[in-house]
């Protein structure tokens, strides 16, 4: 009985390439997952993994419903034993750091922290870049944020243009100057506080942007390895990393929040709460007296809002809550070479969208 059962449970997996096409790997995998275009091979290892997983249950249900209880015992000792050595071995890192993340520009010049997940150093000057680029220049100023120098802080009584996000916003592989974050408020004559930083999700860009607009008198949103907001009883919540046994498990860290995976349920509960985060960026924007918009950067030629294959997901974020946005295509070649961010060129062109979406807004 346990021969046919492993020999049906191989065939099951053989057949989950079908399953699996072009289609639900742009909507799970490639969109969810990836700023550029994955690379053709992961499309192929995915439907790939299955077929060995069945392949090898199928050739060895003969041997596997044959185990004896102590042979099992002993088999599934040895695998216990392997993953704890993997599990020490994961956890030698700098202050609690994953492996995986510990190389990342902005816990290079940046420390984790108990709200935002991690913040960027203040007043200092640091140099990074990715294994095999020519290293920039990081001026972050008094309030933890990039700025032209790691002096001065910003001035809550000027007008201001607040930028909050990722790596983009940011502006990694850029010198300051060429930000678009830079030039934009160069272009629109405003002061400039831009609290992205590298890898966060909307909902920490969300909680940077509610804690500098009093002040100013105005991704990756499924990981549970950081403070995170979520979607509870129709409002968002703040909650902390997970923190039981298992979570902290450097092997469950890495299957649950960095295989670039997401199936239909976790893609519709990253999407409720995604929308819900944006949905509040833009009331906390204007209970403070500005003007929300939002970037949203496509690696590609320029093409229409329906030829772009995101449009299934900026349809319910954005065009259904009647949210102001700006759908910025970057061509591949304008794309830095290691780094994989928009180049000078890139940055120029998204400040000029932005700024000629803002200024009959801002200037009427």
């Amino acid at each position: 009985m346990a021969f046919f059962g492993l020999l049906a449970c191989g065939m099951a997996f053989c057949l989950v390439p079908l399953w699996i096409d072009a289609a639900w790997f742009q909507r799970h995998v490639a969109l969810p997952a990836f700023f550029r275009p994955p690379p053709p091979w992961l499309h192929t290892l995915f439907r790939a993994v299955p077929v060995a997983i069945g392949v090898t249950l199928a050739l060895g249900a003969r041997w596997l419903s044959r185990l004896r209880a102590a042979d099992a015992a002993r088999t599934g000792l040895a695998i216990l034993l392997a993953c704890t050595v993997a599990e020490a071995r994961l956890r030698g890192t700098r202050e609690g750091v994953a492996p995986w993340r510990a190389k990342k520009v902005e816990l290079r010049i940046g420390r984790p922290d108990a709200r935002y997940g991690w913040v960027l150093l203040p007043s200092r000057t640091s140099r990074a870049a990715p294994s095999g680029a020519a290293s920039v220049a990081y001026a972050i100023d008094a309030w933890g944020d990039r700025a032209a120098d790691g002096v001065r802080a910003p001035d809550a009584s000027k007008p201001t243009l607040v930028v909050t996000g990722e790596s983009i916003a940011v502006g990694h592989g850029l010198p300051f100057e060429q930000t678009f974050a830079a030039r934009l408020s160069s272009a629109l004559g405003l002061q400039l506080v831009n609290v992205a930083a590298g890898g966060y999700g909307t909902d920490q860009a969300l909680l940077r942007l509610a804690d500098v607009l009093p002040l100013l008198q105005l991704e990756r949103n499924v990981q549970d390895y950081r403070p995170r907001l979520v979607l509870r009883e129709g409002g968002l919540a703040l909650v902390p990393g997970a923190d039981s046994l298992l979570a902290q498990s450097r092997l469950r860290d890495l299957l649950v929040n960095e295989v670039p995976l997401l199936g239909e349920a976790k893609l519709r509960r990253a999407l409720g709460v995604t929308a819900a985060e944006l949905h509040e960026a833009a009331a906390v924007a204007r209970a403070h007296g500005a003007e929300p918009i939002f970037l949203v950067p496509s690696v590609g030629p320029q093409r229409s809002f329906a030829d772009h294959p995101e449009a299934q997901l900026l349809r319910p974020l954005f065009v259904d809550q009647a949210l102001p946005f700006v759908l910025a295509d970057v061509e591949p070649a304008e794309l830095l070479p290691v780094d994989g961010h928009p180049n000078a060129a890139a940055s120029l062109r998204i400040a000029r969208l932005l700024e000629n979406a803002l200024r009959p807004r801002l200037f009427p």
